[in-house]
């Protein structure tokens, strides 16, 4: 066996994000009674995407992130709310859910107890951990690696070298990262010296190469 031990991403990589995020920010909308409707949605995402890779590049941090995202939204559509206490609203919102993708509970189950599995997520601690308590697959994993409690985002060598002085294993050889983000997940893998498998379209390949690329997480027990 050449792995020992598994770094799985969460969001969208074992937990379906986008499923999550689109019933919690409807919710939190209609808990503050703000109106919300396409328009609202494809410009939230827009924004919310082009804040989380100004995040990955250091140009902000996570709780400037987290505000200005609404900032800006409600800025766009004159809402009269507080852009704060709404990111609370939304994540009280987000921390309830527990949407798995399609086929991660089975590959799990597969690895489970033939290596040591563990998670490393970008986000905030306490609704990570809760949605992964949520969809019951927290169970599955000796460490929880969240970006929020080490003070330090993927694809940074600050999360990584967390990440590895807190592993049984030394031997980086030995060591398999999988994830969804070529920017995150991947360059970290890569600048850390880990071999990494790519959840994806190997078409949005650049200059980041994946030791593997698969489309569906099912996949990756035909490599491990």
């Amino acid at each position: 066996m050449k792995y020992t031990t598994i770094l799985f991403d969460s969001d969208d990589t074992l937990l379906d994000f986008k499923a999550s995020e689109r019933k919690a920010i409807a919710e939190a909308f209609e808990r503050a009674s703000l109106n919300y409707d396409a328009e609202v949605s494809a410009d939230y995402s827009e924004i919310n995407h082009s804040l989380w890779k100004a995040l990955e590049r250091g140009e902000l941090t996570t709780d400037e992130l987290l505000v200005r995202r609404f900032e800006l939204l409600f800025e766009k559509h004159s809402y009269d709310y507080d852009p704060k206490s709404f990111n609370d609203l939304y994540f009280y919102c987000l921390s309830e859910t527990d949407f798995t993708v399609d086929g991660a509970r089975e590959v799990l189950e597969s690895l489970y107890g033939r290596y040591e599995l563990n998670i490393i997520t970008n986000g905030v601690g306490y609704i990570q951990s809760s949605r992964l308590g949520n969809a019951d697959i927290a169970k599955y994993f000796k460490h929880i690696f969240i970006s929020g409690e080490i003070g330090a985002n993927k694809p940074s060598m600050i999360f990584f070298d967390h990440v590895l002085e807190n592993l049984c294993e030394k031997d980086k050889s030995r060591i398999l990262v999988i994830g969804d983000s070529l920017t995150s997940d991947i360059k970290g893998a890569c600048n850390a010296g880990l071999d990494s498998i790519y959840i994806g379209n190997s078409d949005n390949i650049t200059d980041t190469i994946p030791t593997y690329t698969v489309t569906s997480i099912k996949d990756i027990l035909n490599i491990i």
